[in-house]
């Protein structure tokens, strides 16, 4: 049985988004390794999720739990 990889992406639901949603769409789909999960950061899981992870900006990716380095917190307070 193959590993799952999971990938998140986080996202406001604005066009600027929508390139992070494709780029997870896009990693996803280029094996049956990876799983896709979208959240919405509106949403109370969603918003949840992203303080946990310590990301400050958005749009964001996550893979495995680690949010990519340009997603990384950097120590400022999490607005959403």
């Amino acid at each position: 049985m193959a590993t799952q990889h999971r990938i998140e992406v986080f996202t406001e639901g604005c066009s600027s988004c929508d390139g992070a949603v494709v780029y997870g769409q896009e990693l996803a789909s280029s094996s049956t390794e990876y799983e896709l999960q979208v959240w919405d950061v509106h949403g109370a899981e969603g918003s949840a999720r992203m303080k946990h992870l310590g990301i400050t900006e958005l749009p964001a990716i996550a893979v495995d739990g680690e949010p990519l380095v340009c997603c990384a917190h950097d120590g400022e307070e999490v607005n959403t």
